[in-house]
């Protein structure tokens, strides 16, 4: 039987030290948009040392086009874009999707009920990119490992219609990343903004 979290957790509290101490330095380097995948723990699977990114994690590690003024639905990312770049003066962002994702799974099977109607809604973003995937066929899982790479190609894309984003381009103040997890080895596929191709990266 497996042992309830809150217990684990309890556990590890009662095992650290009460003595106030300094805390990490924070500067962070990097602005880190990922899944909220629980088999995925950022810091640890690509090493990112105490301090040194900020992690702002949502359903499929998706970047909608800049909201409109007074819409509501982008301004998380907007918010976390601005923070980063004119506040933190980060040098990179990074879109990191991840292989069998959740998210990803339901837009491409897109089997909603009422008790997923916020899901759904959530996800409509990403069914161009589904239908452009489904058209060049392939079984579930071909098109779940295509439509993972296509979902943070359109996460890239869709960063540079925030002005804070393009100003920061055009400055030369930051560099943008897309990558794809694997979330059994950890290996990061990366993305070549010019060409399109993901590759190995390292």
């Amino acid at each position: 039987m497996q042992e309830d979290i809150i217990d684990l957790i309890r556990a590890q509290q009662a095992s650290l030290s009460l003595e106030d101490r300094k805390p990490p330095e924070h500067k962070p380097q990097m602005l880190l948009i990922g899944c909220v995948d629980a088999r995925l723990n950022p810091k640890i699977d690509i090493g990112i040392p105490d301090g040194g990114a900020i992690i702002h994690r949502n359903i499929a590690a998706m970047v909608r086009s800049r909201p409109d003024p007074g819409d509501i639905a982008g301004t998380g990312v907007a918010a976390s874009l601005e923070f980063a770049i004119n506040v933190m003066n980060v040098k990179h962002i990074v879109v990191m999707g991840h292989t069998d994702c959740g998210g990803i799974r339901a837009c491409l099977e897109d089997n909603h009920t009422h008790d997923t109607q916020s899901i759904r809604k959530y996800l409509t973003p990403l069914e161009p990119v589904r239908d452009d995937v489904v058209a060049h066929g392939g079984d579930i899982t071909a098109q779940a490992r295509a439509m993972e790479q296509a979902a943070v190609r359109q996460s890239v894309d869709n960063l540079m219609t925030y002005e804070v984003v393009q100003e920061a381009l055009g400055d030369g103040r930051v560099d943008i990343h897309g990558w794809v997890i694997n979330t059994a080895t950890k290996r990061i596929m990366a993305l070549d903004i010019k060409t399109g191709v993901f590759s190995l990266l390292g």
